[in-house]
């Protein structure tokens, strides 16, 4: 290793194949939403030899990211998160290939924005099932995996839909097989089929918030663990083809997850029972005045809408 470009990736080897590395560096990957652990997981990405992009996110940085985003900063509000986003990889990888998509990801460009991609990568709003349901579709239709990650608290969880399977992210979702977008832009998220992981020392109330159209409470350690969980099951999927003995990416119905707070990690297998069941642990915490939290008034949550 005697140039440039393979002293940047010298430190992976030992952990990586040369196999493993030359196939990343060969992937395309599309990143629905930088916003947080959109942002996050594409840099790391980008560190570990990822040089061609497809990005999409219509919104600007506003002072709200800073808590958490490394590319919301002062200098940053009111630009294009797209665009920080490409500046920044550009910074990492100068030779990347990034094709930014400031309007978001459309119906008229969605088949563009995920056709030569190996991976996509679903972090669109929740609260925007429509758009979830359009990815999901026609990454289907192109044969291709659609990985998701969400944090929540300390915690984080990912899980890939597999064109091939039974289990999509409609089925997953509740949304009718054949429900127009435009009707599925109607429907309010179940949070018992898409969070299989509660933390045990959150708040109740802040859940009921997002509920009433408040947005998710995010953190900056959230979506530290969110991007490490998620640049692995990236990995894994990347190099699944290779012989190389490695486990295979998480799929859908089961979740990996992931707690830098309470330490806890694994793979959740039934989604909706350990949502309850983490549900009614974090009530109980909360009855026994043992979080910390329980901060949520009524009124406050009104104040988060």
């Amino acid at each position: 290793m005697n140039n440039y470009k393979d002293l940047k990736y010298s430190r992976n080897y030992g952990f990586f194949s040369e196999a493993e590395q030359q196939k990343i560096i060969e992937s395309k990957v599309a990143i629905a939403g930088v916003g947080g652990d959109g942002f996050q997981l594409g840099e790391k990405l980008a560190r570990i030899g990822i040089s061609k992009f497809a990005v999409a996110d219509p919104e600007i940085f506003e002072e709200e990211n800073i808590n958490r985003v490394s590319g919301a900063k002062h200098s940053t509000l009111g630009k294009k998160k797209v665009e920080v986003f490409k500046e920044l990889i550009l910074d990492i990888q100068p030779d990347a290939d990034i094709t930014i998509y400031p309007e978001g990801v459309n119906m008229e460009n969605v088949n563009d924005f995920i056709k030569e991609a190996d991976l996509v990568i679903d972090e669109s709003e929740l609260t925007r099932l429509e758009i979830g349901t359009m990815i999901a579709r026609e990454a289907r239709k192109l044969h291709k995996p659609v990985l998701m990650v969400l944090n929540i608290g300390f915690a984080a969880i990912a899980s890939t839909f597999d064109p091939d399977s039974r289990h999509t992210f409609e089925k997953v979702m509740g949304v009718p097989n054949d429900m127009p977008l435009d009707e599925v832009a109607s429907m309010k998220v179940d949070f018992s089929r898409c969070l299989p992981y509660i933390p045990s020392y959150g708040d109740i109330n802040s859940l009921i918030a997002v509920q009433e159209s408040a947005p998710l409470p995010s953190i900056a350690q959230g979506v530290d663990v969110a991007s490490a969980l998620g640049s692995t099951e990236a990995f894994l999927n990347l190099t699944n083809d290779q012989i190389n003995k490695r486990k295979k990416p998480t799929y859908v119905p089961a979740w990996r997850y992931m707690d830098a707070y309470s330490g806890e990690s694994g793979t959740i297998r039934h989604a909706r029972i350990a949502h309850y069941l983490g549900l009614f642990a974090m009530i109980g915490r909360m009855k026994l005045g043992l979080n910390p939290l329980a901060s949520y008034s009524k009124e406050e949550r009104e104040n988060r809408k």
